[in-house]
């Protein structure tokens, strides 16, 4: 339980709280892009391989596709969706040349999604994490205390 007379648990109710502002802030974000998002096809026209996190053992590679926004007259554009292709069950030797479906921000076409993809799980990340920072004192507490009543003392 937390004891909001510690530091420490000020501190993690303080890191939770920021966590869970920063995840509604990307579900509005999220419900304003399926809002306003428009459906169409893209060709992958090139791979980036991107190690993204320390701890990864392997790169993501990312898809660049091109499509045209505004019907056949419109100048094409060209966008990186933020989405794996493992994910989109893509492979290097074959993404490119493929013809994927997006959805894309009108007023900001190079913002593309695949498929579906309402950007919402950035959001339940950090809705987890900010839950578990709540459990953060409690834990340090309670190893504190049994490596305390384990002894400390060498023989």
């Amino acid at each position: 339980m937390l004891k909001l007379k510690s530091p420490a648990d000020v501190a993690a109710t303080a890191f939770a709280l920021a966590l869970g502002l920063l995840a509604f802030g990307q579900l509005k974000a999220a419900a304003a892009f399926t809002a306003d998002a428009v459906v169409t096809s893209a060709t992958v026209i090139d791979l980036r391989t991107d190690k993204r996190a320390l701890l990864e053992g392997q790169a993501d590679t990312f898809a660049r596709v091109q499509f045209t926004p505004g019907g056949p007259e419109s100048m094409k554009v060209e966008a990186e969706l933020p989405t794996p292709i493992r994910t989109l069950g893509l492979t290097e030797e074959t993404a490119v040349g493929q013809t994927v479906p997006i959805r894309y921000d009108p007023k900001n076409p190079t913002n593309a999604r695949y498929g579906e993809d309402q950007g919402k799980t950035g959001a339940f990340v950090l809705l987890a994490l900010a839950i578990g920072a709540l459990f953060i004192p409690t834990i340090l507490r309670r190893s504190t205390l049994a490596r305390l009543a384990g002894g400390g003392g060498g023989g």
